[in-house]
């Protein structure tokens, strides 16, 4: 995957590199039309795009470097030397480009989880991407079905990103929605996926499942906490229907 595919003078390019730059710029100009079409500030949208590749980039190496710490140990201006030990962590990554969505929210001050809905499904448009290209440089058919199960969790999604406010079950009672149930949902379905794609490849590891698992438990949470219901009144209506 570390192939060079082009060659400027007397530097090349590398698949994996250009893949990557693509899917952060594919997903970046998702985010920016949602953002620009809820009449969010276009310079703080730019601004949320320049700090989440810069701690994207950031955060992706060091979760690698730990996660490889033979590799790293003893010598830490490896973690500088990308040509000659490549590698980026891709959860690492979502959490880097989070965490400079949260730097900017704060500076606007704007709400986070309207931000975070967005970037989700930014995210997941850059995941299908990405999977896809790796199917094509590697010519493994794994990447390529999950690419597609990507892209149908963003096309649906996206096309219920403006529609979701509006489900009873979510808002329950309130006269209005919170964001957060694109977001949350889409957790879960990152999680759901990287046990798939452990299971495609037959790599299953104890830690990774309980990550994925994890992932899948919180989204739910997420969304459940966004909403408009509440524990007690759920349990009322279960009691309720259980007396029936």
């Amino acid at each position: 995957m570390n192939d060079a595919i082009l060659k400027f003078g007397s530097v090349w390019v590398y698949g994996f590199g250009v893949l990557s730059v693509f899917s952060f710029l594919w997903g970046s100009f998702v985010f920016h039309k949602k953002a620009a079409e809820s009449h969010f500030n276009e310079h703080s949208i730019l601004d949320a795009v320049v700090l989440s590749a810069f701690w994207a980039v950031i955060i992706g190496r060091i979760v690698y470097a730990l996660l490889n710490i033979s590799i790293f140990w003893n010598h830490l201006p490896r973690i500088f030397l990308l040509t000659d030990y490549p590698g980026i962590d891709k959860w690492g990554v979502i959490i880097g480009i989070s965490t400079g969505l949260l730097i900017e929210s704060r500076k606007s001050k704007a709400k986070y989880f309207d931000w975070f809905d967005f970037l989700a499904l930014g995210v997941t448009a850059g995941m299908a991407v990405f999977y896809g290209g790796l199917g094509i440089l590697s010519g493994r058919w794994q990447f390529g079905l999950l690419s597609l199960l990507v892209l149908l969790a963003f096309i649906v999604f996206w096309g219920m990103e403006n529609k979701y406010r509006t489900f009873a079950w979510y808002r329950s009672k309130k006269t209005s929605a919170k964001s957060g149930f694109i977001g949350g949902s889409l957790i879960s379905i990152w999680g759901l996926l990287s046990i798939i794609e452990m299971i495609l490849f037959g790599k299953m590891n104890l830690v990774a499942v309980l990550w994925g698992v994890s992932m899948f438990v919180g989204g739910i949470v997420m969304v459940y906490i966004r909403s408009g219901r509440t524990v007690a009144e759920d349990i009322k209506i279960i009691f309720k229907h259980g007396k029936k």
